[in-house]
């Protein structure tokens, strides 16, 4: 298991917000899917108004902003579904700027790597980030965001 850092403990916090909503609100009964593309940018604000906002560049690299930090990431995104449309999403954190996030941490989690699986929703344009591949802990859902 890997330590928390301000970047998992803001997806946990997410994770016990989403906990709060019934199982029927979070899933959408039309099928996921068949192959989804992570790349974009996508954004959802936290019940205390915080604006979170990943973007996935099709190189592999990326930019996670939670309040005022901002951390470069690498990801690697397998477009094939792990279990039950779960896609895995490995990322390693490069580059933090050590603002404070929405969580109020203030940390550097530079060279730090986690896993999560993501559930997209019908039509691609939302999806859930969940801490294993079932619907136990999850936040989100994350919209995806119109390019400028």
């Amino acid at each position: 298991m890997i330590p928390p850092s301000s970047v998992h403990r803001a997806l946990l916090v997410g994770a016990l917000c989403l906990a709060a909503w019934p199982a029927a609100a979070r899933v959408s009964s039309a099928a996921p899917l068949s192959a989804p593309r992570i790349e974009g940018l996508w954004r959802w604000t936290d019940e205390s108004q915080c604006v979170e906002s990943y973007e996935y560049r099709g190189d592999g690299s990326g930019r996670v902003v939670s309040g005022d930090e901002s951390t470069d990431v690498s990801y690697v995104f397998s477009p094939v579904p792990v279990a039950d449309d779960f896609f895995e999403l490995n990322v390693t954190i490069r580059r933090n700027s050590g603002g404070k996030d929405c969580l109020g941490q203030n940390g550097d989690d530079a060279g730090e790597t986690y896993r999560v699986f993501v559930y997209f929703r019908q039509g691609g344009d939302s999806h859930l980030v969940c801490y294993r591949p079932d619907m136990s802990q999850c936040f989100g859902p994350l919209q995806r965001q119109p390019r400028f």
